[in-house]
Parts: C-alpha cells; sequence; structure tokens
C-alpha cells in the first residue's frame, strides 16, 4: 500500500462530517434559530409596511370616491321603474360599503407582521364576500354614475390585489410565521417552569409544616401522658371507675323491676284496656300510676316511691281477674295471681327506690368531684389539641396531593412542547438538537 493511500484513508477519517449536534437551553434555542429568519424576517417587514402604507392610500381613496357616489344625483331615465330600482340600490350600496370600508380601516392595523398577515387574511375575505352579496347594487348604480363607479370598482379591486399579494407572501413565509408561535410557546414554557418551581417550594414547605406538626403531637402526647400518670389522674381513674360501678348498678335495678313487672304485664295491659272503656272505675291518681308504670317504671317509683298507688292499682287487677272481668285460663290465671300478689308484698321503697337514691346522690356527689378536676379538663384540651393538629395535618396532605397532580400535569405539558420546540428547531437548524433539562 503506497503511502499516498495511507494518508488519503488517514485525512478521510480525520475530516470525516461527523452529526452535528447542539446542546442548549429552551431560552437560547429561540436566538438560534431566530437568526435563520433575520433576513426573512426584515424583508417580510419591509414588504408588510409598504402594503399597509398602499393600502391606507386605496382605503383613503375608496372612501373619497364612495362619498363622490353618495352626493352625485341620478340622472332620470325615462324608465321611472328604473330610476326607482337605481335610487334604492344606490342608497344601499353606499349604506354597505361605508359599513365595509369602516371594518376595513387600516389606521391600527399591520403594526406587526403577525397582525398585518390577519388583517390581509381578514379583509380579503370581507371583500369579496361584501362585493359579490352587492353584484346586483353595483350594476343598477353603475348604469346610472358609470364613471364613478367604476373609480371606485377599480380602488376596490387594487385593495383586493394588494389582499391578495399580501396572502401570497405570508403563506410562503409560514415558517417564519411558526417560528413566532414558537417563541409564544417557549414564553409559555419558561412562565410554567417558574410556576412548577413556586409549586414545587410550596409542596416543600408543606412537607416542613407537616414535620413540625408532627413533631408537636408527640409533644402534646408526652404531656398526656404525663398528667395521666400523675397520682391527681389515679384519683380520676377511680372515680371513674367507681362512677361505673354504680351505673351497673343501677341497670341491675332496672333489670330487676323489668324482670318483676314481666310477670303482669299481660293482666296489667288488659286491665287498662278495661278502665280506659269504662269498664272498670278507678280514682285518676291510680289510672295515672297504671300508665306511668307500664311506660317508664322506674320514674313511676320517683312520683310513687314506697309503691303505695300502684299496689292499690294491683289489688284492683287482681280482683278484675278473679270476677272474670280479664279472663285467663286456670293454669295461667293461678300464675298470674301469685305473681301480683308478690309484687304487692315487693318492698319497692326498701329494695329499689332506697337503693336507687343511695347511687344517684353517689354519682351526684363523683360529678362534683369530675367536674372540679382540672387535671381532666386539661388532658381533655391537650387531646383535642392533639385532634386539631391531626386535621390540620390531613388537610397539608390533601393540599399535597392536589399540588403533585398538577405538577405531574404541567410537567407532562412541558414535556410535549418542548419535544415541539426541539422538533421546530431541528427543521431550521438541520442539527441535532438537545434541549438542557428545564429546571424545576
Amino acid at each position: 500500500m503506497s503511502i499516498f493511500v495511507m494518508c488519503a484513508g488517514f485525512f478521510s477519517k480525520m475530516f470525516a462530517k461527523e452529526p452535528q449536534v447542539i446542546t442548549t437551553t429552551v431560552e437560547s434555542v429561540v436566538l438560534l434559530v431566530e437568526k435563520e429568519f433575520l433576513l426573512q424576517k426584515a424583508a417580510l417587514e419591509d414588504f408588510s409596511a409598504k402594503k399597509i402604507s398602499e393600502n391606507k392610500y386605496l382605503h383613503s381613496r375608496a372612501i373619497n370616491l364612495l362619498k363622490i357616489v353618495s352626493e352625485k344625483e341620478l340622472e332620470g331615465k325615462p324608465n321611472e321603474r328604473l330610476n326607482r330600482a337605481a335610487f334604492t340600490a344606490k342608497n344601499q350600496l353606499v349604506n354597505q360599503m361605508n359599513k365595509l370600508l369602516e371594518k376595513l380601516d387600516p389606521k391600527e392595523r399591520g403594526n406587526s407582521l403577525n397582525d398585518a398577515r390577519h388583517y390581509a387574511g381578514e379583509s380579503y375575505a370581507l371583500l369579496v364576500n361584501e362585493i359579490n352579496s352587492v353584484r346586483k347594487n353595483i350594476a343598477y348604480t353603475s348604469f346610472y354614475l358609470k364613471e364613478e363607479m367604476k373609480s371606485l370598482g377599480e380602488a376596490l379591486q387594487s385593495m383586493v390585489n394588494l389582499f391578495h399579494e399580501m396572502n401570497l407572501e405570508f403563506n410562503n413565509a409560514s415558517g417564519f410565521f411558526e417560528f413566532e408561535k414558537l417563541k409564544e410557546k417557549v414564553g409559555k414554557v419558561l412562565q410554567k417552569k417558574n410556576e412548577l418551581i413556586k409549586i414545587g417550594a410550596d409542596i416543600a414547605l408543606l412537607h416542613q409544616k407537616i414535620s413540625q406538626k408532627e413533631e408537636l403531637i408527640l409533644t402534646q402526647n408526652k404531656k398526656i401522658s404525663d398528667r395521666k400518670s400523675g397520682s391527681e389522674m389515679g384519683r380520676i381513674n377511680a372515680a371513674e371507675g367507681e362512677m361505673n360501678k354504680l351505673m351497673n348498678e343501677k341497670q341491675e335495678l332496672k333489670t330487676e323491676i323489668s324482670s318483676l313487672l314481666l310477670n303482669i304485664d299481660r293482666p296489667l295491659a288488659r286491665f287498662k284496656q278495661l278502665v280506659d272503656s269504662g269498664r272498670w272505675k278507678i280514682p285518676n291518681e291510680e289510672k295515672e300510676m297504671l300508665a306511668l308504670f307500664l311506660t317508664n317504671p322506674m320514674f313511676a317509683l320517683k312520683k310513687d316511691p314506697k309503691a303505695d298507688v300502684f299496689k292499690r292499682v294491683l289489688s284492683e287487677v287482681v280482683k278484675a281477674i278473679e270476677q272474670g272481668k280479664i279472663e285467663l285460663k286456670d293454669k295461667e290465671k293461678e300464675k298470674r295471681l301469685g305473681a301480683l300478689q308478690e309484687i304487692i308484698n315487693f318492698d319497692f321503697f326498701g329494695s329499689v327506690f332506697w337503693k336507687m337514691n343511695e347511687i344517684q346522690k353517689k354519682q351526684a356527689d363523683l360529678n362534683k368531684l369530675l367536674e372540679k378536676s382540672e387535671t381532666k379538663r386539661d388532658i381533655e384540651n391537650e387531646e383535642n389539641k392533639v385532634k386539631s393538629i391531626e386535621n390540620e395535618i390531613e388537610e397539608n396532605k390533601g393540599e399535597i396531593f392536589q399540588k403533585e397532580k398538577l405538577l405531574a400535569n404541567s410537567k407532562k405539558e412541558i414535556e410535549s412542547e418542548l419535544k415541539e420546540i426541539k422538533e421546530f428547531a431541528e427543521k431550521q437548524l438541520k442539527k441535532t438538537v438537545i434541549l438542557e433539562e428545564v429546571g424545576y
């Protein structure tokens, strides 16, 4: 192998065209791509400025020509019907064209290339549509004002041609206008990036708040634990234990009375029916006590501690059974009469009322003791504080969830927009573009 061949191979490798790669930020990519459009932008701005200036002249000329048409009297023709039609057509035409030219007013238009582009597109469509819609009025008016309408028509046609020319030029420069959209997109990406940074900071702050509140809960729970282990709390626990014991005793008494009355429940109910129907007469006091014992025996005993009134009622029930007013089978009759006699002989005052009274007195004393206890109130306050802090933590977690959801959605949107920016930049620069990660 000759040295020339070897050198050729070496230099061909040395100067081989490597794929071009640009690593840049999303902010800088705009400047890189913009260089490709600087000449085109300058040419477009020059073209647009000239055309907008020409249009201002044509627009002003059209207004003046329309004013001439408006002020010029129609010369009468032999055909009166045609004269009337032309007069109406002229008025309608002037009115419609005034409105059209008002819509096409270029005074505040064309200040940017994007606005000039939109103005040209909108104006061309307006002119073509409006002129087509007033063809009949144009024909009638031109029959009388031929030269004036010809001049107006030429001015309007020049405007149509001008807007058509602008549209063609702008369409040929579609890449430039895509770049303008790209700049807007980059601006939105940067704005979203700043929003994401703020959201990230908010999430971090919320996590910090949660940590602080969790530490506060630990402190509160330690206070509560210390209070509960103190001697004062020992006395409170003992009082609450005694209170529970008394409540059980009260319930046992209620159960005992209910069990006792259960055996006479059926004859009592039948006796009440006799009384209510007037078939058995008893004093009102006994009637009220009968109803009260059937619905709330413990409350009845408060009103009748020794059950004297109730026992008189029971004696009446015994009479009613014995007289057959309350019909019972022999076996049941014997059983119910025995139960009635047992209750008549039962010491309600000593066995129930006195015991219940003692229980309630002890409960009242214990309640006073518990109500006076600052330790219990303090513990309850501390526990309420813990619950309140726990609720705040749950609210903070809910806020974090919503913000993280918003963060994820915004990141997806940014990724999609960055992809579009990258693809457009690569197309214009004809190089591989690597966008550095947008920090947030």
